[in-house]
């Protein structure tokens, strides 16, 4: 009996050992092709952890004072691929699982410097499915971005702004129309 014991132990740790490990490059790469890039592209909320994709999409709804010229949240439209109108080549460097729902990833991109230097790409599984949970730490920065400019339409900084300007001036009701639907769509907190 004991030799039986024996036997199934050993034959499960040859089939445990011999489980091959679950290669997340190539969900990594195809990830990368839902980061987003001037805004949300078609179907991410599939590819995009929850709390990324409403991070990221109430960030880049955030009314601002963007009238004739460049608004605060600019750094929204260049995640990863600057300013060019080309599709990026992503190439992934490195893969580190962290747990067994969690795992992190170097990215570079054709315009990345010398190898070593890229993004770093966070995975999470949800439900079962690898999605991206953050890019360089941008989930971060769209969650405080979101607090700023709520602060700053609690204390009306930006309508005072406007105000402060003759050609701007005329903007503040389309502003304050912005900031409402903004308020309807992700509430007042």
């Amino acid at each position: 009996m004991k030799r039986l014991f024996f036997c199934i132990g050993v034959l499960l740790m040859i089939l445990s050992c011999g489980q091959p490990k679950e290669d997340l490059s190539g969900k990594v790469l195809e990830l990368c092709q839902f980061i987003p890039d001037h805004g949300l592209r078609a179907g991410a909320a599939e590819y995009l952890t929850p709390e990324f994709y409403n991070a990221y999409a109430e960030a880049f709804d955030a009314p601002v004072a963007d009238y004739g010229e460049i608004g605060e949240n600019e750094w929204l439209w260049y995640f990863v691929g600057g300013n060019g109108d080309y599709e990026l080549a992503y190439k992934v460097q490195s893969v580190k699982r962290i747990s067994k729902d969690l795992a992190s990833a170097i990215v570079s991109t054709h315009e990345n410097a010398p190898e070593g230097e890229g993004h770093v790409v966070m995975i999470k599984k949800v439900d079962g499915k690898w999605l991206l949970d953050d890019i360089d730490g941008k989930k971060d920065e769209c969650i405080s971005y979101i607090k700023k400019m709520r602060g700053k339409y609690q204390t009306g900084e930006i309508v005072e702004y406007l105000q402060s300007d003759e050609y701007l001036k005329e903007f503040v009701p389309d502003f304050n129309k912005r900031v409402k639907e903004f308020y309807e769509k992700y509430g007042t907190e």
